[in-house]
C-alpha cells in the first residue's frame, strides 16, 4: 500500500534519493530520452512498486514518498492487480500477483539458476511452451522479430523452390533479395533487422540507424478513429476517390470488427489495391521477392497508437496466403489481453504463420520473448545438413526464471478467479473505460481522434503539422499536471495514452479518465 517515511527516515531518503536524481542525470543514458529536455528537478526517482502504483521521491520531510499510477504500464509490460495487493496482502498472500511471480522466480533461480537451451529440456521451458500452445492455438505463433523474419523467409524460399539454387555444389555467386510487405506507421523493434522491416520513421532516420535502407514494400493503411462520439474510417490518399457513403461511420466499435464487412464494396477495393501494389512491385524488381508479411494486429503502438482497419489487415493476410507469402503477427505490444482478447485471431478472424509476444507474458517481472510457429515452418528447417537448421539463439534462450514466471502469469491472466475482468466462457475482458467519459473526450474541440480498446485509451491532440508526431513536445505541460495528480505518463509526441493491466478495475480506469478530462480542460485553456 502507501509508503510513508518517518521524519528521520524521510530525511535519510531525501538525501539518498536527491543524490540518485543527480547521479542519474550524469551517469546514465536511460534510453529514448533527450536528456537536455529533462532538468534534474523533473527526474522521477522511484523508490518501489506495488501493483500498478510506483512510489516516487517527491521532497523532504514526512511525505517525501508519494504514489503515482503507472499509466504507461512501464512501456506496456505490467499486469498486477493492485486490489489484491492492497486488500489481501496480509490475509491472503496467495492472491498477490506480484508476490506470486516473485516467489516463482526465486524458487526457479534457486533450483535452476541458468542452464543452456540447445539439446536440453527442463520443466519451466516445457510448461511455458505447453501453456502458450494451448492458449493461442497450434496454428498461431510467437517469436522475436528477428527470428520471425528468418523463419518466414526460409518458408517462402522452400515454397517457391528458390533454395534449389543454393544447395551444396551450386553457384554460390547467385543470390536473390527477399523483402517484407509491411504497413507505414508500424514499429517492430530497434534491432537492425527489425528496423529494416519497417517504413522510414523517426526511429529509422540517419541519426538513429545509419545503416537503414528499408527492405520492404510499405503500404499506407486505413485507420479507424473515434471522433465527435462516432467511429469513423480514415482513408489514405490512394482511396481519396471513394465516396464516404461507401464506407460511412460505425455506431459501435464492434461493427468495425464485424466479419460481414468482408463482402462489402470496400473489401473489394482493398483487395484491388493490395494486388496492384504487389503486382507493380514484383514487376519493377525482378530480383526482389516479397518473402513475408509483417503487421502489428489492430493497433500500431509506438507509431502513434493508430487502430488499423481490421478489414484491411484481413484482406492483406488472405491475399498473402493466396500468394504463399508467410504471415507474421507482431503482438509484442498487444498480446495477452492487452486489447481485451488472448490473441488477435479472435479480433481479425484470420491466423498468422508466426507471431511475436513479449511484454505482458511474464506479468512485467522479467524480459522474455517466445517463438511458436506452425509445423510447416518448423519443417522448412529440417534436413540432414547442419547449415539447413535455424542457426539462431541466445546465451539466455528459454531462461528458466522467465519461463516459470511466464507460465505463472499466463495461468493467472486466463483464470476468472484471479483475473476478475475476464468474462467466463468467453475468455475476453469486459469494457474497462467508461463509455460516457470516452465519448465526452472524443467530442472535445482540441482532440483529433481517440482510440479505445482493451487496456488502452489514447488520444491525439490537435496541433499544427510542424508540431505533430513523435518529436512534438506539445503535451509536456499536460503530463506534468497529471503527475501532480498521481498519474505517471509518457506521451508519443502529441499522442497521450493511458494503459492499465488486464486485472485493473473499471473504477480505477474511470478515475484516470476523469483526472485526464479535468486536466485536459485546463491544459487547453493555458
Amino acid at each position: 500500500g502507501d509508503t510513508k517515511g518517518s521524519a528521520k527516515g524521510g530525511d535519510a531518503n531525501s538525501k539518498k534519493d536527491g543524490q540518485s536524481s543527480q547521479n542519474g542525470q550524469t551517469r546514465l543514458n536511460v534510453g529514448i530520452t533527450q536528456h537536455k529536455l529533462v532538468p534534474e528537478e523533473t527526474v522521477t526517482v522511484i523508490d518501489s512498486r506495488c501493483g500498478e502504483k510506483i512510489s516516487v521521491y517527491k521532497g523532504s520531510g514526512n511525505d517525501s514518498i508519494t504514489q503515482q499510477f503507472d499509466a504507461c504500464a512501464s512501456w506496456w509490460t505490467q499486469g498486477p492487480d493492485p486490489a489484491f495487493q492492497v486488500i489481501c496482502a496480509y490475509c491472503f498472500p496467495d492472491l498477490v500477483f506480484q508476490a506470486e511471480l516473485a516467489r516463482e522466480m526465486a524458487y526457479t533461480a534457486a533450483r535452476f539458476g541458468h542452464v543452456m537451451f540447445p539439446e536440453n529440456v527442463y520443466e519451466p521451458a516445457l510448461k511455458c511452451a505447453e501453456l502458450l500452445i494451448d492458449g493461442v492455438g497450434k496454428d498461431n505463433g510467437s517469436t522475436a522479430i528477428e527470428i520471425a523474419l528468418k523463419v518466414a523467409f526460409r518458408k517462402f524460399c522452400v515454397d517457391h523452390e528458390t533454395l534449389l539454387e543454393f544447395s551444396e555444389g551450386r553457384d554460390e555467386k547467385k543470390h536473390i533479395v527477399v523483402k517484407v510487405l509491411a504497413l507505414r506507421g508500424s514499429y517492430h523493434g530497434d534491432t537492425l533487422g527489425a528496423m529494416e522491416a519497417q517504413a522510414p520513421s523517426p526511429y529509422t532516420g540517419f541519426l538513429q540507424q545509419p545503416w537503414y535502407t528499408g527492405k520492404g514494400l510499405f503500404l499506407d493503411p486505413p485507420t479507424d478513429i473515434l471522433f465527435n462520439g462516432a467511429w469513423n474510417l480514415s482513408l489514405p490518399e490512394f482511396f481519396a476517390e471513394i465516396a464516404p457513403e461507401e464506407y460511412g461511420t460505425f455506431s459501435t466499435r464492434d461493427e468495425i470488427f464485424d466479419k460481414s464487412r468482408d463482402t462489402s464494396t470496400l473489401a473489394t477495393t482493398y483487395l484491388a489495391y493490395v494486388s496492384k501494389q504487389l503486382q507493380e512491385y514484383s514487376g519493377n524488381t525482378q530480383s526482389a521477392h516479397v518473402g513475408a508479411l509483417i503487421i502489428e494486429p489492430v493497433i500500431h503502438g509506438a507509431g502513434g497508437m493508430h487502430m488499423v482497419d481490421p478489414l484491411f489487415q484481413r484482406v492483406l493476410v488472405n491475399e498473402c496466403r493466396n500468394r504463399k507469402i508467410p504471415v507474421i503477427f507482431d503482438e509484442v505490444f498487444t498480446g495477452f489481453w492487452c486489447l481485451g482478447v488472448k490473441t488477435h485471431v479472435e479480433l481479425l478472424g484470420c491466423k498468422p504463420d508466426i507471431a511475436c509476444y513479449a511484454t505482458l507474458m511474464t506479468g512485467g517481472m522479467i524480459p522474455l520473448t517466445v517463438t511458436l510457429a506452425t509445423d510447416a515452418l518448423f519443417d522448412s528447417f529440417s534436413g540432414d545438413p547442419k547449415l539447413q537448421a535455424l542457426l539462431h539463439g541466445h546465451s539466455y534462450s528459454a531462461h528458466a526464471m522467465g519461463c516459470a514466471t511466464a507460465a505463472k502469469a499466463i495461468e493467472w491472466f486466463k483464470d476468472p478467479e484471479t483475473s476478475h475482468n475476464i468474462i467466463p466462457q468467453r475468455g475476453i475482458l469486459r469494457e474497462l473505460w467508461d463509455e460516457e467519459l470516452v465519448q465526452q473526450i472524443s467530442c472535445h474541440s482540441a482532440v483529433q481522434r481517440v482510440v479505445v480498446i482493451g487496456t488502452l485509451f489514447a488520444l491525439e491532440l490537435k496541433v499544427d503539422a510542424s508540431n505533430s508526431r513523435y518529436a512534438s513536445l506539445y503535451a509536456k505541460s499536460l503530463l506534468q499536471m497529471l503527475r501532480e495528480d498521481g498519474i505517471f505518463m509518457r506521451p508519443l509526441g502529441n499522442v497521450v495514452y493511458l494503459m492499465c493491466g488486464p486485472c485493473t478495475s473499471p473504477e480505477i480506469c474511470r478515475e484516470l479518465l476523469s483526472k485526464l478530462y479535468i486536466r485536459f480542460g485546463e491544459f487547453n485553456r493555458a
